[in-house]
C-alpha cells in the first residue's frame, strides 16, 4: 500500500478508526505503555530475584509429590478461585459499558476472548514460609528453589531457542500476580478502549487491520488475566510459574486428574529444599522426615513454622 492510499483510508475513517490506528502506531500512547512487551516487563519476575518460594498443600500431597517426582500443574480453567482469569474480563466488560458499549458489542467481545485457544498452566507459590492466608490450602509449605524451577520447567517443555515450538511445548515465565485495583484499571482501560475504536471505526472498512488489532487486544488481556487477582485476596502474595502451550484447538486432554487437565512438573531433592510444618502437624515432623528420607529427599529440612499457632 502506498502512503497516498493509506491516507485515503485514513481520511475516510470515523474519529473511531482514526484512534484506533494513532494508538496503535503512536508508541507513547496510552494503549502502547500497557500492553504486549510492556505488561511482560511489569509483571515478569527474574528467578534469580526471587529466592526460596512456598507451596502450600497438605501431608498426603507430599507424599505422593516425593514418591513419584512429580507435581501436578493445574489448568488455568480449573483453579481454586472461581473468579480465576474471569476476573480480567469481567472488568474489561464493565469499562466497556462505561464507554458506551452496546449489548451487540459486548457480545462480540465475550465471543472473542471465550474462543481464544491458549493451554495454560499455573503452579502458585508465596515468598512467606508463614503465610496464614495460604493455610487452607494444607498443613505444610514446601520451599523450593525459584531459580532451578524456572530452569527445570524450561527444560522440560521450551525447546532451545524457542524453535519448533509445537504441540506439548510451551513459554515457562514467572509472574508476580497483581491484587491492586487501580493498577487493572491502569492496564485494562486502554486496552479495552482500543478493542472498542477498532471495532467501531475499521470492522468493515479494513476488517484484516480490525482483526489483527483486536487480536493484540485480546492477547494483551489474556496476558493481564493471568496476573491480576481480586484484591480481597491481596494476603496470599501469589508469584505463578505460568506454561503456556500453543494448542490448535483446546487443552492437552493427555494428563487428566479427576477430569481436570494438568501439565507435569517433574522435581529432584535439590529444588526441594525444605518443609514448614503448621502447628496443627508439629506432633507429624518426624513421619514428615522418614517420608522424604524413604524417598530421596534426605537433605530437605523439616521446620516447624514460625507463627505461635
Amino acid at each position: 500500500m502506498t502512503p497516498t492510499e493509506f491516507h485515503k483510508i485514513y481520511d475516510s475513517l470515523n474519529q473511531y478508526g482514526k484512534s484506533a490506528l494513532n494508538s496503535i502506531t503512536d508508541e507513547n500512547s496510552d494503549y502502547q505503555k500497557h500492553s504486549h512487551d510492556h505488561i511482560y516487563k511489569h509483571f515478569y519476575i527474574n528467578a534469580h530475584d526471587i529466592g526460596e518460594i512456598y507451596h502450600y498443600t497438605s501431608i498426603g500431597a507430599l507424599k505422593n509429590i516425593v514418591k513419584t517426582k512429580l507435581f501436578y500443574v493445574g489448568y488455568i480453567h480449573s483453579m481454586n478461585d472461581p473468579l480465576e482469569v474471569r476476573y480480567t474480563y469481567r472488568v474489561a466488560i464493565k469499562y466497556l459499558q462505561q464507554l458506551g458499549a452496546t449489548k451487540d458489542e459486548i457480545k462480540i467481545f465475550i465471543n472473542d476472548y471465550q474462543n481464544i485457544n491458549y493451554d495454560s498452566y499455573v503452579w502458585s507459590f508465596s515468598p512467606n514460609r508463614n503465610s496464614q492466608a495460604l493455610a487452607n490450602y494444607g498443613d505444610v509449605a514446601l520451599g523450593f528453589d525459584s531459580q532451578k524451577i524456572q530452569k527445570k520447567l524450561s527444560d522440560q517443555y521450551t525447546c532451545p531457542n524457542f524453535k519448533r515450538m509445537e504441540e506439548g511445548y510451551g513459554y515457562v515465565f514467572p509472574l508476580k500476580v497483581e491484587y491492586d485495583q487501580n493498577v487493572h484499571q491502569e492496564f485494562i482501560q486502554p486496552i479495552i478502549q482500543e478493542w472498542l475504536n477498532s471495532y467501531r471505526g475499521l470492522n468493515g472498512i479494513w476488517n484484516s487491520v480490525a482483526r489483527d488489532i483486536q487480536n493484540k487486544c485480546l492477547s494483551s488481556l489474556f496476558l493481564l488475566s493471568l496476573c491480576f487477582k481480586r484484591q480481597i485476596l491481596w494476603q496470599e502474595e501469589e508469584i505463578r510459574y505460568v506454561i503456556v502451550k500453543p494448542k490448535s484447538n483446546h487443552f492437552d486432554a493427555s494428563a487428566l486428574v479427576s477430569d481436570r487437565p494438568i501439565s507435569l512438573a517433574k522435581i529432584n531433592p535439590n529444588i526441594l529444599r525444605e518443609v514448614i510444618l503448621s502447628r496443627n502437624s508439629e506432633s507429624r515432623k518426624q513421619e514428615v522426615k522418614d517420608i522424604l528420607n524413604d524417598n530421596g529427599f534426605a537433605k530437605t529440612k523439616v521446620k516447624i513454622t514460625d507463627l505461635p499457632y
